[in-house]
Order: structure tokens, then C-alpha cells, then sequence
């Protein structure tokens, strides 16, 4: 029987492995599609766009910072405040950006979201309110959860485009073996 890597959703579980194995699953793909590059390949942009796998990796710090450092956990979104305190668009990269930087603050981001990822597993109630509050409503994990899937299906779609018109690198899923650092850490 084959192991299957820890980004992989599992076969058969909850409602919560299945959720939390999909989100894992994209941002393992999106860091492979992301990986490995120099500045200037991390700026480049398509002609009919002005995203980048650089501003793609930045907008999803930012993203995964927002959506479980305070929505989820009520606690102060520094990459957030960061990325957006200098007044420049975090979606921007420049060719004076240091790349291990650039990958070292979604790898960042994506850790802390990990461990409050697992404090929302240990609780066990996805249906609990996050402090994001819509009409009078507070959303629930659960649609926080999915909002962050659907933000990432969606980037990762756009990385795939970005990386095969950099190098060439295509493919659905990383190879197995590939394992991004908040794994190994």
C-alpha cells in the first residue's frame, strides 16, 4: 500500500479532514507551481495581466494571515499590516525584492496558519463564529475555510498559467515527494 503525501486529502474522513486536506492540498500545489525562482521570474507577468507568481505568493500571505491570524484566531495580522503599511499594492513585486523574502513570509504565513488550523481541529466545531461579521452576522470557520479554497483554487489556477509561461513546469498536483517547509519544520 502506497503512502500518500501529507498534502494529499485523505480517501475516506470528516467533514474537517476533507476541508483542511483540500486547503493543504492547493497550498502544497501552489508553492511547488511558485517554487524555486529568481526575481525576476517571480515578477513576470503575462501580457493580458498584472499578476505574478511573486504577487500571487505576497497576496497569499496576506490572505491566509487575514483569514486565520484574525478571523479565526481575533489576533493582529501582521503580514497583513506589513504587506499593506508601505503604501505600495502587495500584489506588486520589484525586481530590488529579495525572493527568499518573498517565499519566506507565505511559508510564514502558512506555518502560523497551520498550528491555528490545528487548534480549530482539536476543538473540533467548524460551526463556531469567526470575528468576520457580515450584516450583523458572524460567518462561521466553516465558510472561512471555504472562502480560503475558493481563493486558492482560483490563484492556483492563475500559478499554473504564470509558472508554464516562465519555465514550462505543468502539471496538477506537485510529485509526491515534494513536501513545502512548513512540513519539514
Amino acid at each position: 500500500m502506497e503512502i500518500l503525501p501529507p498534502w494529499e486529502p485523505p480517501m475516506s474522513g470528516s467533514d474537517q479532514q476533507h476541508l483542511f486536506g483540500m486547503l493543504d492540498r492547493l497550498r502544497a500545489t501552489f508553492r511547488y507551481k511558485a517554487d524555486g525562482l529568481g526575481i525576476e521570474q517571480l515578477a513576470a507577468k503575462l501580457p493580458s495581466s498584472q499578476l505574478s507568481l511573486g504577487g500571487l505568493l505576497q497576496h497569499l500571505a496576506l490572505v491566509e494571515d487575514e483569514k486565520f491570524t484574525h478571523f479565526i484566531a481575533r489576533q493582529r495580522p501582521e503580514v497583513l499590516l506589513g504587506l499593506t503599511a508601505n503604501g505600495r499594492e502587495h500584489f506588486e513585486v520589484d525586481l530590488e525584492d529579495d525572493p527568499a523574502e518573498i517565499y519566506a513570509r507565505y511559508d510564514q504565513a502558512v506555518a502560523k496558519s497551520r498550528k491555528i488550523q490545528r487548534s480549530v481541529i482539536d476543538i473540533g466545531n467548524l460551526d463556531a463564529q469567526s470575528a468576520l461579521e457580515f450584516e450583523g452576522k458572524h460567518l462561521s470557520i466553516r465558510r472561512i475555510i471555504c472562502d480560503l479554497i475558493e481563493e486558492y483554487g482560483r490563484h492556483t489556477g492563475h500559478a499554473d498559467l504564470l509558472r508554464e509561461a516562465v519555465d514550462g513546469r505543468v502539471g496538477e498536483d506537485p510529485p509526491w515527494e515534494y513536501l513545502p517547509r512548513w512540513y519539514r519544520e
